[in-house]
Order: C-alpha cells, then structure tokens, then sequence
C-alpha cells in the first residue's frame, strides 16, 4: 500500500517568494498531523511538472537566469528527498511541465511569415506542422532551426540527467527522452513519468505526449512484476472554453489499456476536484488526480485557491486511492484542506478496475532481470549462477552480465577467455588492459593489431606505450 507525497508547479526562481526552507518547514511541521489523521508517511515523492517558473521576457542572460532556477529546484527536491525517503533519488519522480520549455530558445528558431498559410487555425496546435500563431500581433510563424527549437528542452533535460546520474539502473537507459521509469517491486508498484511537453513553445500550449514514450512505457510495464502501474504527466485533461493548455483526454485511454491505474498531473494549480475515473469499453478504469501549486506566486492561484499538495494512499488489494489534500494558510502553516468539491472533506476516496491481467514475464525473463538485480548490488556469484539458465535469445544480456561479474569478482583470466575475440572496441580495450595487467605483453600487442580499426588512434597509442613501458618494467 504505496503513499506519495505528490507535489506540482513549484515554479523556483533565483529568488523565489516562498523560500526553500520556509517551504519544507512547513511541510515537515504538517508531517506531525498525518499520523493523527490516519495518513501515512511517504514512501515516495511524485512532482508533475513546472519546477522552473523560467525567465522574463526582458531577461538579458535568459539562460542563466534558468540555471540559477534550477539550482533552487534541485535544492527543494533533495530536501524533500532526504526528510521522507531517506535521500534515495529512485524513490523520486520529476517530470517537466510547460514551464520548463525554454520559450526565448523557441522564439529564437522561428521566423516570421509575409502569408498567413491555409489552416493556420489547426496547425498551430499540431506539434509537427512547424507552423505557429501568435494572437498578440496576428502573426504566423514557421519553426527554420529545428536544432535551435530542440535546444529549448535542453535546460531540463540537463537538470534530469545530473539528478539521476548515480542511479543503477538508470531511470532514463531504456533509449526514449520524455519517458521516466521507474520499478519498486517492494512498494508493489512501477512508476512511468511522461514529458507532455511535445510542441510545447512560446505559442503553442497545448499538452501532447509522444507516442514512443507511451509505447516503451507498455513494454516496460509489462516486464514488471508490480501488481499497480502509476502514470505522471503535467497538464490537465480538460480545459476552460477560452483555453488550449490541456491534454487530450484520449492518450489516457492507451495509458489504461496498457495497464496503468493511476495517473497524475499538475498544471491547473488546483487539486483536480473530486478525481475522477476513465472507462473504456472494457469498463477498466483510471484514478486521475490532479495537484495543487505548491509554490506559485499568488497571482498564479486560482480564485479561492491556496498552495497546496497531495498525500495519495493507493491500497492495491482493495483497489482503492484515497487523495488527501494539504493547503497553506496565510501564515505559512499547511493542514488540511476542507473542500466544498470533496464533500466538506480533506479526502476523496476512488476506486480503480484493473484491467486484464498484464502478461506474465517468461522464465528466462525474469531470470535475466533477477541477473540483472543481483550485479547491481554486488552479489557477482549469484548472478553467474543464473547466467546458465538464460536462453538463445538473452545472448548479449548474459554476456554483459557475466562481464560484470567475472570483472567485479577479479577473475581476470576467465574474463580473458570471455572477452576473446572481442565483439566491440570497449571489449577490446578491457581485453587488451587485463593482458596488460597480467604481463601478457606480447599477446596484447597483437590483439592491439587485431583490433586496431575498433579503436580511436589516440587510445591506440595510450596502448602501446603501456606496452612499451611494461616490457621496460623490471
């Protein structure tokens, strides 16, 4: 039964309005209260989105400027991470929000266009027309720099990597930028984070998910063996009349047939009411819950609206999410958040139908993984032991594994014997090194002229004279 302290929209700028410290004050003093209303603590952190409230638009070092609102940012979640979740940075999920885009980078690959083109109405909204409109001047724009218009990504996406670097396994390996996954088979859950940024600039708002990141999140989904899947995006799914800046609704309806049954989102600055549920056909559902801003400024709230964020207890085996709502009284002090939307309460309480059972991983599946498990955390022995038992088609899985292993166990010569021939230029040069190593000058030069094309001409000379300067040694 996973419970998330989900927080959303902290906007942090280089001198924010709520400070750091303030802020996690408060949410620490709020932490004494859970226990009493039957909440409890956090055993993982959930932030959908906008961790920058990013540059003026008269900035003049509008890159610096977002730097210096990351460094806040990534102050704030360390913090948070190390009052609930012990510092351990794979409890955490960060995902961007529309705030995140860099818009002057955007603006910058743009041109203007003498013509207004056909069926500007539609196109603006179509992340790969590279067209947009602008209403403040009624002026049509085509996107000429893909690679400037790319960039405009690049601050959080920078920010993302330093924040899991020392993570292993990697959250961000599995090939796909605007995907987060992250598996806890002992809180029972697997957690997939989406940018829903794609198309995301200066004039267009609208929320898109990629369709790769949503098709390797059903993979990923279905190699876990947690029985809940949790989905985190930003934007909403519904929008006023007047509005562009949601999510369309139906890119739910893949996460649901995939398996997911939890979803969560920020952007409105409200709490998403009383959460509601998606059904498809099938009648599987969805719990979809939205977060209040925790730390916009109050020109950002929405009438009526304090800074807020959510506790969400998912009980798995009674399929049931219970959404309790914290808010920030004027004087700074979070408690509960008595809603009109929720009853008069400070939770709502959802059920979920889980939909048909998530194929079952194969033996060798779940051997590999188990593999996989065992060298992250140092136990090489173990995970050549299972190494026997993979298929055919695990080949470079198991040979990877027992790389690992047969290095971290110091058994230079089987690993010789492994690595010979070598299949790239890094097996190369770890062959060649453990040769070296063992006083086999001779042999290493020779796999050095075998395998000379693989590697850079400057490590080629690095290598020889390692060799030189070994048969020099006494």
């Amino acid at each position: 039964m996973p419970t998330l302290l989900h927080i959303s929209d902290l906007h942090r700028t280089a001198a924010p309005r709520l400070d750091n410290d303030d802020l996690i004050a408060a949410i620490c003093s709020d932490s004494r209260r859970w226990e009493q209303e039957n909440i409890p603590q956090p055993e993982f952190i959930v932030v959908s989105g906008d961790l920058i409230q990013g540059p003026d638009r008269k900035e003049s070092d509008p890159d610096a400027e977002i730097a210096s609102q990351y460094l806040e940012a990534d102050r704030l979640l360390r913090s948070l991470a190390e009052e609930f979740v012990g510092s351990d940075l794979s409890r955490v999920m960060v995902v961007p929000g529309n705030h995140d885009v860099s818009w002057h980078r955007a603006h910058e690959a743009m041109s203007p266009l003498e013509e207004c083109p056909a069926g500007i109405g539609y196109k603006e909204f179509n992340s790969d027309s590279g067209l947009r409109w602008n209403w403040s001047n009624r002026q049509a724009y085509e996107i000429v720099d893909g690679r400037t218009y790319e960039s405009r990504l690049r601050h959080f996406r920078d920010f993302q990597s330093e924040f899991y670097r020392d993570l292993d396994p990697n959250p961000l390996s599995h090939g796909c930028e605007d995907l987060v996954f992250l598996h806890h088979p002992s809180l029972g859950c697997a957690i997939a984070g989406f940018a829903s940024w794609n198309g995301n600039d200066c004039f267009c708002h609208v929320g898109e998910i990629r369709s790769e990141a949503i098709n390797v999140s059903r993979r990923l989904l279905e190699e876990s063996d947690a029985p809940l899947g949790i989905a985190v995006w930003h934007h909403s799914l519904v929008g006023g009349p007047r509005a562009s800046d949601y999510m369309d609704v139906r890119v739910t309806h893949r996460l649901i047939d995939f398996g997911f049954n939890v979803g969560l989102h920020g952007h409105q600055h409200f709490p998403g009411a009383v959460p509601f549920e998606l059904r498809l056909p099938n009648l599987t559902s969805m719990v979809v819950v939205g977060a209040g801003s925790i730390a916009v400024g109050d020109r950002g709230l929405p009438t009526g609206e304090r800074r807020q964020f959510n506790l969400i207890c998912i009980d798995s085996d009674q399929d049931r999410v219970t959404v309790h709502v914290r808010e920030m009284s004027e004087a700074g002090v979070f408690m509960a958040s008595f809603r009109n939307d929720f009853g008069g309460k400070s939770y709502s309480e959802l059920s979920f139908k889980r939909p048909t059972a998530r194929r079952s991983l194969s033996t060798v599946t779940r051997t590999v993984d188990d593999a996989m498990s065992a060298v992250a955390r140092g136990d090489f022995e173990s995970a050549l032991g299972l190494c026997d038992e993979f298929g055919v088609s695990h080949s470079q899985q198991k040979r990877q594994i027992m790389m690992r292993s047969l290095d971290g166990l110091g058994r230079a010569e089987e690993l010789i014997e492994l690595l010979d021939p070598p299949q790239n230029s890094e097996e190369a040069v770890m062959l060649i090194s453990l040769l070296l190593k063992l006083g086999e000058f001779d042999v290493a030069e020779a796999k050095l002229g075998l395998a000379g094309d693989w590697i850079d001409a400057s490590l080629i000379d690095q290598l020889r004279a390692r060799i030189l300067i070994g048969r020099m040694s006494p």
